[in-house]
């Protein structure tokens, strides 16, 4: 694989660019990550939480799963998952960092009026509390861990290192790599 972009994301910063069909965005990271994603040709399309757990039959996503958009296409094609066997990808909980997200989108001149739903972050198992409550457990990876989502159309992409001293790793740096198979 040729590798086209490569940045460092440092906590609580953000990082956005383009990413193409059938190239591969590699996330590294021991912190909590949220991404959205936008089809670069019509930006009111956009990943969608609740369509890709319907459509995997999962709230977990994991290597083989797709992400959705709002119109029930598929954006994403998960191909590895290095978090696998540490935790789980959560397509639970809402966005943890939303004017950070905000703040990255802004350059990319999507409308962030209404931010999606935003979605895959690492954490660890998210135990069910007796009254129905929702409660994350830490489980962070203790060293970096990677996964590679292969873009399906044009994309417009954004994420935020987010990281919840609940879950994952204070102060530690992400690495975001586009890539061309």
């Amino acid at each position: 694989m040729k590798t086209i972009r490569e940045d460092v994301v440092p906590p609580n910063s953000g990082w956005h660019g383009h990413v193409d069909k059938g190239q591969v965005l590699r996330i590294s990271a021991k912190s909590v990550i949220d991404v959205v994603a936008y089809n670069r040709a019509d930006t009111k399309e956009y990943f969608d939480v609740a369509r890709t757990r319907v459509y995997n039959l999962n709230i977990y996503p994991t290597r083989g799963h797709r992400l959705f958009s709002k119109q029930n296409n598929p954006m994403m094609r998960w191909l590895a998952d290095g978090f696998r066997g540490i935790g789980l990808h959560d397509l639970q909980c809402p966005h943890g960092c939303p004017e950070l997200m905000i703040e990255t989108l802004r350059p990319m001149q999507v409308a962030a009026t209404e931010l999606p739903e935003l979605p895959p972050h690492e954490e660890g198992p998210v135990p069910g509390h007796r009254h129905g409550l929702i409660r994350m457990a830490p489980a962070g990876p203790d060293r970096p861990v990677a996964v590679d989502l292969e873009a399906e159309i044009d994309l417009i992409l954004a994420l935020v290192n987010c990281p919840d001293p609940a879950t994952s790793a204070r102060g530690a740096n992400a690495t975001v790599s586009v890539v061309q198979p």
